[in-house]
């Protein structure tokens, strides 16, 4: 057997066990569905802070105006260009 033969072979082999190992090392831990529905439990119950009724209220009427003033803003524009389209075509 050839030196070049021989070293491709070496080549081959330490590139195949360092993948391997690689591999080994990077995979986690499979989580099974049920520890991942507790982690979302705790982390809902223990973690997360919650807004009170009245900060709640006030974020929902803050974005229903900003939605009620793009709608009317969009609409008008839309409107405008459409008038201006029409007053061209004639």
């Amino acid at each position: 057997m050839s030196k070049r033969t021989q070293e491709k072979r070496r080549v081959k082999k330490t590139a195949t066990r360092s993948v391997n190992t690689a591999a080994q090392t990077v995979r986690p831990r499979k989580e099974s569905f049920k520890d991942f529905l507790k982690g979302v439990w705790i982390e809902l119950t223990k973690k997360v802070i919650w807004p009170s009724g009245k900060e709640l209220w006030n974020y929902t009427v803050i974005v229903l105006a900003f939605v009620v003033f793009w709608a009317v803003y969009i609409g008008l524009w839309d409107m405008l260009f459409a008038k201006g389209l029409e007053a061209i075509v004639r």
